[in-house]
């Protein structure tokens, strides 16, 4: 580690910079210096440890893995980081008790349990890892898409369906999945629009809006020249009944107040 790196922010910088670079060595180097120079500092060894899993010595990255996770019990990203390595080494007995731990301290609750779940079906208990992510996959709405991969993974193996995924719930629809796959799917048609569509949704046609103006107004009012006429042929055949007029005689002085 170079001599000017006196605090530990310029430690991480400078290992940053040299993975950025792709100086993986390097940054290896710098990183194993700082963490024996603060060991206080879990962030070192999460770094040196993410460093030699990309150089391949996985076994040396979980080992900085669980001291990190033996001083910091409660961090979730630590027990995960632990139980993916231990995944990648085939130590599955570590590797389903690390992914239980990350389940309980608040990891992401189907990522973990995929893990988990796979640990135990590669371990043999294959019923067990089913049971465990249907119920999983069930109890978080139908719509963890690693949960539903790996229940289709494994059911031809097991001889039994998948449960359908609420895609809805996912706000990922794409292609991976057939409409069949999901009761909930829409299956609403694309509505595709010709040039007339806003005529075609008002229940109008074309021909009609394309019609003068004035015998628009017409046909609205309803005064075309076909509308059905009152019949009044029946009242011209009746007779008139006579009316007589009866004069009276209004005297002068009726309205003489006088």
């Amino acid at each position: 580690m170079r001599e000017n790196m006196e605090s530990p922010e310029d430690a991480l910088r400078e290992a940053q910079a040299a993975e950025v670079g792709g100086d993986l060595a390097l940054a290896e180097s710098l990183l194993r210096a700082a963490s024996n120079r603060w060991k206080r500092e879990p962030e070192f060894k999460l770094r040196h440890a993410r460093v030699l899993r990309a150089l391949g010595n996985e076994r040396k990255a979980l080992k900085l893995y669980r001291s990190v996770l033996k001083a910091h019990p409660q961090r979730a990203d630590v027990a995960m980081n632990a139980a993916q390595t231990a995944t990648s080494l085939n130590k599955l007995r570590l590797a389903e008790s690390l992914w239980s731990r990350a389940l309980s301290v608040g990891a992401q609750a189907d990522i973990a349990t995929e893990g988990l779940c796979r640990a135990i079906w590669t371990r043999g208990r294959k019923e067990e890892s089913w049971e465990r992510a249907k119920v999983a996959f069930v109890q978080g709405g139908s719509s963890s898409r690693v949960l539903h991969d790996f229940l289709r993974e494994c059911a031809p193996i097991i001889g039994t369906s998948v449960p359908e995924i609420d895609l809805l719930e996912t706000s990922q629809l794409d292609g991976d999945f057939a409409p069949s796959e999901s009761r909930r799917e829409l299956s609403l048609k694309p509505a595709t629009f010709s040039g007339d569509s806003v005529e075609s949704m008002a229940g109008i046609s074309a021909a009609d809006l394309s019609a003068p103006a004035d015998q628009e107004l017409t046909e609205l009012l309803g005064e075309n020249e076909s509308r059905q006429q009152i019949d009044m042929s029946a009242l011209q055949t009746q007779s008139e009944a006579p009316t007589s007029v009866v004069e009276v005689d209004i005297p002068d002085d009726l309205l003489d107040f006088d």
